[in-house]
């Protein structure tokens, strides 16, 4: 999965631009973006995730959190917590069990981090280099499994049996997302429905997990923020192909056009084949031995699809799915919580460029 920058959420204040620290003593008539302002709302809980992180990645086999703290640590947005603590905000769900769901998801989600770089053999990931540059892939991969066990070890804890279920149905949808990404990777089938197989699996299980906090809010509850954290992930998925294609190392945190180089067919690229022919033909005569090595041919590529209108086309998709999701955060009452979540779905896109 990709992880580029959303905005960074680190609570650490050694590492907090000041613009992003506490918010909450800030006149009422500022006006914050809405990334900060949502989590001023769960700034208190965010700093308990932290801690909580920090406990499940300690082992006594000490390279084991030098290896997670590597990536955990860099300044990630916690998107997923966040989502998972307004949510439950939102739904009027108090238990400190809120506290361990978000960070058993922050959990599985380095976990797939650190073993799509391995995969992809990724050079940067939050804008520094990959984990498995600097420790190697069996340890990298290794600690993916690590982070995995905690997760669903944190959760298993908590003895409420429908969170470990939809947790373990998200994983295994999130296995089966990454499979079937591997899968066609290179064979450059330009299928929309299967490109969102791909993406409901890899993405969208574990956001949807976290928007109905692993489902121990009131389940009519849980459903309708299960449909906000589906739709949400759709709609954060394209955005990230979109900002692929359309931003460098130093504002993505991975080389531009990365998911071209591996031969994943994205939905800016399918979009623009659907609207230019042509291009389909040029990149089956430039991909027949695999995914361009030559970095003309890789930049041709890159601004071909653009030019045809393959971000412009996901941008549109992307906000039909900000909308949906918005639509089903109708069945909550009114909060600053729920109006959060509806202004971070929408930033989603408008990240985008």
């Amino acid at each position: 999965m990709h992880d580029v920058a959303l905005q960074t959420l680190t609570l650490d204040p050694e590492r907090t631009p000041d613009h992003q620290r506490d918010k909450r003593d800030q006149p009422a008539d500022v006006q914050l973006p809405p990334v900060v302002a949502a989590m001023a709302l769960v700034a208190d809980e965010l700093a308990e995730v932290e801690a909580r992180l920090g406990q499940l990645l300690q082992s006594t086999v000490a390279i084991i959190p030098q290896v997670g703290g590597h990536l955990t640590f860099a300044g990630g947005k916690r998107f997923r917590p966040m989502v998972t603590l307004l949510a439950a905000k939102a739904a009027g769900y108090a238990s400190d069990k809120r506290i361990t769901v978000a960070a058993a998801a922050e959990l599985l989600h380095t976990a797939t981090l650190l073993h799509d770089d391995v995969i992809d053999e990724g050079e940067f990931r939050r804008g520094r280099p990959a984990a498995r540059l600097r420790y190697g892939n069996g340890l990298a991969v290794l600690t993916g499994d690590y982070c995995y066990a905690r997760a669903l070890q944190a959760v298993a804890y908590l003895g409420e049996s429908r969170a470990i279920q939809t947790m373990a149905d998200a994983v295994t949808r999130m296995a089966e997302g990454e499979v079937a990404q591997l899968h066609v990777a290179g064979d450059w089938d330009f299928d929309t429905a299967r490109y969102y197989m791909v993406i409901d699996r890899k993405t969208a299980a574990l956001i949807s997990w976290c928007s109905a906090v692993a489902h121990l809010v009131e389940p009519a509850r849980a459903e309708a923020l299960a449909r906000y954290g589906r739709e949400v992930g759709y709609a954060f998925q394209i955005a990230d192909d979109i900002i692929d294609y359309s931003l460098d190392v130093h504002e993505s945190g991975k080389a531009r056009g990365q998911d071209l180089r591996e031969g994943k067919a994205t939905l800016p690229l399918i979009l623009a084949c659907e609207y230019r022919p042509s291009l389909r033909g040029r990149l089956e005569s430039l991909l027949r031995d695999g995914p361009p090595v030559d970095e003309d041919d890789h930049a041709e590529l890159v601004e071909r699809v653009i030019a045809a209108g393959g971000l412009d086309g996901a941008r549109r998709a992307a906000d039909a799915h900000v909308d949906a999701a918005v639509e089903a955060l109708g069945a909550l009452p009114p909060s600053p919580a729920r109006a959060a979540l509806e202004q971070l779905a929408r930033y989603i896109v408008r990240r985008t460029g």
